[in-house]
């Protein structure tokens, strides 16, 4: 029998009603990338980074983590960016077959 590993991609979208630009959104990006990279270096996120927008103009960016939905739900919540308004989140559980495989720069990893 295939075994799967469960990871949670997690999107990052615009909200319909942007919030405004204020004098604190270099503070808030800088908190935001220090806390990706904080969940990247515990390996809590695997992979993340900004999208070039093609079909969704909404769309911003995506993490896949290595938690539950529920738990990376949580932590996107927690993101200095989303607190700030600047994120809508999208969740979803991804099922992926147990093969060891290289992903971005963790040679480690086996999905």
């Amino acid at each position: 029998m295939r075994q799967f590993q469960v990871l949670t991609i997690v999107r990052l979208h615009a909200p319909i009603s942007p919030v405004p630009d204020t004098p604190e959104d270099e503070k808030i990006q800088e908190a935001h990338i220090a806390y990706l990279t904080g969940l990247r270096d515990k390996g809590i996120i695997l992979l993340n980074g900004p999208v070039r927008r093609q079909d969704d103009s909404r769309f911003l960016g995506m993490s896949i983590y290595s938690v539950g939905i529920d738990e990376a739900r949580q932590y996107a919540m927690d993101d200095p960016g989303t607190k700030a308004g600047w994120f809508e989140i999208e969740a979803d559980t991804w099922l992926l077959p147990s093969t060891p495989i290289t992903l971005g720069d963790r040679v480690d990893l086996e999905l």
